[in-house]
């Protein structure tokens, strides 16, 4: 890929977590919960549809991963490298600045309901935090990205031919999203913790399995696949449904509007996306590009450890500042802690990992190779 293009994911990556820092931190909660009595900051409401971006620009990274690995034991060997370690930190880090700092409790957002104990980081580090409590609430969307590992791992080695790999997941993710939305908009989601739709998330990944086939379609739409126009199609306006459905019955409660304007923001994004796999990187404006794509290469960092830890710094500096103030001091405060925590974790120890996870595979191979079945002349 070139360096043209490659900026174009990062920026893509840049857009995405700005857009969920500025969720998290002036509408992710009520302006009571950080201690705002006026001048709060614009609701960025619409901003958490950057998570589905992410989960875009993942099926199309993770599909060129899967064409450039040898068997489907490296491709999981990379991919769990390059978050795993990263994870480990940020769940460690969170959980005991959540014993010694004060972030608040908000039940009526489902925010920090009830601080997670030892159990839970032990569940949080095997990703199924669901079951119990996520140390961070951003959790949840990295236990959505394993898992989507898991499905193209055993989806590559039912399917060795890519593109009748891609056309199952495409197909899967256009049966199992309606699925999800029937469930959900026609069960009583208030009966209890576990519901149809909530297990649908958690054992299937349903509601977003059509946001990664837009990334697995956008890659084999570039690269020339026949027949891949029609399916990318589909899944753009089911994952819109998607959107759709998610802001009007769970996240927001605002209605028809809102729910209208946070699916329009997520069409923006796919229309950034789907110009890209036309041939069109992203503009190159002097300083700003560069600057956003500096911003996406510590996306992951950055959205690691950026909610919680913001949110208690809100809290405290909207004490002492206006809101405005203290709104753009954390964000540049959260920033800089990314920055750190990259060069102390992610990028340290991805590459060790990544040779510890392929010395482990080879001697996998070598330990059940004598009773594999001989392949026949």
């Amino acid at each position: 890929m070139s360096a043209r293009r490659d900026q174009s994911i990062d920026m893509f990556r840049g857009i995405a977590i700005l857009l969920v820092v500025l969720f998290h931190f002036t509408a992710r909660l009520p302006a009571y919960a950080l201690n705002i009595t006026e001048g709060a900051p614009w609701p960025v409401f619409f901003g958490w549809v950057g998570v589905y971006f992410f989960f875009i620009i993942s099926g199309y990274c993770i599909f060129m991963t899967l064409e450039r690995s040898a068997t489907v034991g490296v491709f999981l060997a990379r991919r769990i490298s390059r978050i795993y370690p990263a994870f480990v930190a940020a769940v460690l880090i969170l959980f005991v600045f959540g014993l010694v700092a004060y972030i608040p409790s908000v039940p009526e957002a489902k925010f920090h309901v009830i601080p997670p104990n030892l159990l839970d980081v032990v569940m949080n580090l095997f990703f199924i935090g669901e079951i119990g409590e996520w140390v961070d609430g951003s959790f949840w969307s990295i236990a959505v990205e394993v898992k989507f590992y898991l499905l193209v791992a055993l989806l590559a080695g039912i399917f060795h031919d890519r593109v009748r790999f891609t056309q199952v997941f495409a197909g899967l993710a256009l049966v199992m999203a309606p699925i999800w939305a029937v469930s959900t908009l026609f069960s009583d989601f208030g009966s209890g913790p576990v519901t149809p739709q909530s297990l649908l998330k958690f054992l299937a990944i349903a509601p977003y399995l059509s946001f990664f086939a837009v990334g697995i379609l956008g890659r084999q739409f570039e690269a020339g696949t026949p027949g891949t126009g029609r399916l990318l199609g589909a899944n753009v306006v089911v994952s819109t449904l998607v959107v759709w459905i998610e802001a009007y019955s769970f996240e927001l409660h605002d209605g028809w509007l809102t729910a209208t304007v946070c699916a329009l923001a997520y069409l923006v994004l796919v229309a950034l996306f789907l110009r890209f796999v036309r041939g069109k990187p992203m503009p190159s404006v002097p300083g700003l590009s560069f600057g956003i794509a500096q911003i996406g290469l510590l996306s992951f960092s950055w959205y690691l450890i950026h909610e919680n830890v913001g949110i208690s710094l809100l809290t405290l500096l909207d004490l002492y500042m206006p809101a405005q103030v203290a709104l753009w001091v954390t964000i540049a405060s959260t920033f800089i802690m990314a920055l750190v925590f990259a060069n102390l974790f992610e990028w340290r120890f991805r590459k060790p990992v990544e040779a510890a996870a392929m010395a482990l595979l080879g001697w996998l191979h070598r330990l059940v190779a004598p009773v594999l079945p001989k392949p026949i002349p």
